[in-house]
This record gives structure tokens, sequence and C-alpha cells, in this order.
């Protein structure tokens, strides 16, 4: 299976993709855009801009692009329009310019975890970024949990929220549940 772990920032994406690579051994981890183009040497604002979100979306897709059996992606492109969208400056980018670029990466996806932001759950709320995460929470929730821009065809799609500790449980269920339906 190839899955993609989503979500704002300080929602435990990375965490829950280390966990589930170290329960599933059979699976390569990707790390998410940000930290490949830091490495490559990439400079980000602070805050990142439209354009920043622009540069990880095409890493992701590019990401996506090699195939491999059994990956887990630390995010998946649809995490980068909630950036966009809830960034200022968000009309500059022309989604229909990137729509088929977006729904052909989505299609090599069997899986896309969507982690909600959860301020009974999540050690970060007081932070100046609160209502920035929110926003962002809120723009994923419509565009990957509501497919809202119709991009997630044929992708399965769990929505995790609450307890970080039952998160892990949660997707090897329905990773099992999975191989077993395949399987028959």
């Amino acid at each position: 299976m190839r899955i993609a772990v989503s979500g704002t920032h300080s929602t435990g994406k990375s965490s829950l993709v280390e966990a589930l690579a170290a329960r599933l051994p059979q699976y390569a981890m990707v790390a998410e855009p940000y930290e490949i183009l830091e490495e490559r040497g990439y400079v980000f604002g602070h805050p990142p801009s439209v354009e920043d979100y622009v540069v990880q979306l095409r890493q992701s897709l590019a990401s996506l692009r090699r195939w491999s059996p059994n990956v887990i992606f630390d995010r998946q492109p649809l995490d980068f329009l909630g950036y966009i969208e809830a960034s200022a400056g968000a009309e500059r980018f022309d989604l229909e310019a990137w729509r088929e670029p977006i729904a052909r990466a989505m299609r090599r996806l069997d899986l896309v975890i969507l982690l909600r932001a959860d301020p009974r759950h999540d050690p970060v709320w007081g932070h100046e970024d609160a209502a920035f995460r929110l926003a962002v929470d809120d723009a994923l929730r419509e565009i990957v949990g509501g497919d809202c821009y119709e991009l997630c065809d044929g992708v399965e799609v769990l929505v995790l929220e609450g307890a970080w500790d039952s998160r892990v449980g949660k997707v090897l269920e329905r990773i099992d549940a999975r191989e077993r339906a395949s399987e028959a």
C-alpha cells in the first residue's frame, strides 16, 4: 500500500509515520517535502509564503511519481493546497493549472490519513500560530476529508482525531482490513 499522513503542523504526522514504520518494517518512509527541500539548501520564509508552499507541492508530486509499493509519505499534495488556502496571497495560486498533476499523483495513493487538530490533545495550542493551524485544519477537512476539489477520487481517507495513542492502532486495523479485502 501507498499511504500518506496528512494534517496541519504539530498534529503528530511525523510521529505517526515513524511509529507506523517501526510496526511495518516492509514499508519505506518518505520525509515531508519541507525536510527534503531544507536538506537540499532551500531557504523558506518565516512564515512560509504561498510560493514556498508551491515549491513543497512540487516536491510532493515528485515524491509520489517515484513508484514503489509499501511506502508511507509524510504529507501529500493536498496538504499544500490547505496551507495555500489559509495563507495571505492565496489568490495568486491557480488551482486549475495544478488540478491534473495533483489528481494524477493522488491516484498513486491507496490511503490518506488525515490527522485533525484537537485542542484537547495537542500540546501547542498556546503558540502564536494557533489561528493559522486551525485555518489550515479547516481547509484540509474540506479539501481532503470532504474532497471539495474532487482530487481524491478512488483514494480512501481515514480521518483521525482525539488521543494520539489510539491512532497507530486505528491505522494498523485499516491497513489489515484493506490487505484482507485485497486477498479475498
